[in-house]
């Protein structure tokens, strides 16, 4: 197996040499072929479950059933590895579900910090111009920007028409 992961096309991209302290700076210390197998055969043989996390994607689903009839697999780490390495990549529609849940649960986040990306300062740093014609051109000059959305949008409309039709009353 480490032979072969030495071999594949990626494993120069995945492989981190060495750092050493030289006393000023932290310098990379460039391994040979010989000694980039010795040191992944160091990690496959002492910390399987990290070997498996780093290499395992350059591994195809035979070596990866065949590797975790070995005594290394039998460790809790490594089964978590197994795992995720051997499961199926989801559908299409379920990876598409997937980044919408995962959007929406983000842009959540956003709206309840006030300084989020939805704030009207925020937008106002990020596109000026943007947001000067779409949303500047309805704002009062001399009232500040509203305090970030709280709850539903339909509340936060009710509230502003009842701030409004106050001020108005007065």
């Amino acid at each position: 197996a480490v032979r072969r992961v030495t071999g594949h096309p990626g494993f120069a991209a995945r492989f981190k040499h060495p750092m050493k302290f030289n006393g000023t700076d932290f310098v990379e210390q460039r391994l040979t072929a010989e000694e980039q197998v010795a040191e992944v055969s160091k990690l496959a043989s002492g910390k399987f479950h990290v070997f498996l996390e780093r290499y395992g994607p350059l591994m195809s689903a035979d070596e990866l059933r065949a590797l975790e009839g070995l005594p290394e697999a039998d460790s809790a780490e490594a089964r978590i590895w197994f795992g995720r390495l051997l499961r199926e990549p989801l559908a299409g529609d379920q990876r598409e579900k997937q980044r919408r849940r995962r959007r929406w649960a983000w842009a959540q986040r956003e709206m309840a910090r006030p300084d989020g990306f939805f704030s009207e300062e925020e937008m106002r740093q990020r596109e000026p111009q943007l947001f000067q014609r779409v949303v500047g051109r309805h704002l009062d000059t001399k009232s500040p920007l509203s305090a970030p959305m709280q709850g539903s949008l339909s509340s936060y409309l009710m509230r502003k028409l009842e701030e409004e039709c106050q001020a108005s009353a007065c």
